[in-house]
């Protein structure tokens, strides 16, 4: 699946650090993939011309890099990604300013390939 985009959504928030997303090894995904978790409530922008509903805007609440993949799902931890001791960690975290919310639903969208299997595809 190189160059394809993968897409979906969370299907289960499993506790504070771990979510399910509805894409699997059968879709291409694969352990140490990252994805970027996005809002779906942002607000409905409408084209002033014709009223028409042209989308809604979106925001990315944090990433979660894949740990276990089944053929139909997949299960990610929260991390930190800096260059910070516990950044190099990837230990789960909640955001210092307040509780990000997950919610079943939201859109999920793979932002890095794995880099093992990126090395081994180049050889």
């Amino acid at each position: 699946m190189t160059g394809t985009e993968i897409t979906g959504q969370v299907a289960l928030v499993e506790d504070d650090y771990t979510l399910v997303i509805n894409r699997g090894s059968d879709a291409g995904v694969r352990p140490g993939m990252i994805f970027a978790v996005h809002s779906t409530s942002g607000p409905v922008i409408t084209d002033p011309e014709s009223g028409r509903e042209l989308g809604r805007l979106s925001r990315e609440k944090l990433r979660v890099r894949v740990f276990d993949v089944q053929p139909l799902f997949a299960r990610a931890h929260t991390f930190v990604e800096t260059d910070s001791f516990h950044g190099l960690l990837r230990i789960p975290f909640v955001a210092s300013d307040g509780v990000i919310t997950i919610d079943v639903g939201d859109s999920v969208e793979l932002i890095h390939r794995d880099a093992t299997r990126t090395r081994v595809a180049a050889q």
